[in-house]
């Protein structure tokens, strides 16, 4: 592999851990109940929640997929990234668990948000699995 791609995976890797732990610091923040200025400006932001489980989601799938190299299985004619999967079944559980927690509330249009960011940012992994698939 060449300097400059060994770099670039570097930096996105890099990039993409930042991310995680940038995503579980946004989860754990809203556990405890604290607010601070991402909060109040999501919440000053129309359906600013919205966009941020959207992207919030989105982004951890694409993180996920490029950690995982696009791996993904195909169900009939559906390919599957495992990144996206495992995405969901976090978003599933985490969105959950607030059901039992008092500073977090369970709502739905949240999960959907959730489901609309693992679809949307999951297509460049689909795409890639394809266009690998068809030069085979």
């Amino acid at each position: 592999m060449p300097n400059r791609t060994k770099l670039f995976y570097l930096a996105v890797s890099l990039a993409g851990i930042a991310f995680l732990v940038f995503t579980v610091w946004i989860i754990h923040e809203a556990n405890i109940g604290r607010d601070n200025i991402l909060f109040k400006t999501v919440r000053a932001t129309p359906h600013g929640d919205k966009i941020g489980h959207v992207l919030l989601a989105g982004f951890l799938t694409l993180v996920l997929n490029f950690f995982l190299r696009n791996r993904a299985f195909t169900l009939r004619k559906l390919i599957l990234p495992w990144g996206s999967l495992a995405v969901f079944a976090i978003a599933v559980i985490e969105e959950a668990s607030q059901y039992f927690l008092p500073t977090r509330s369970l709502d739905i249009k949240d999960a959907l948000a959730n489901l609309l960011g693992i679809i949307l940012f999951s297509i460049p992994a689909i795409l890639s699995r394809r266009r690998s698939h068809q030069k085979r």
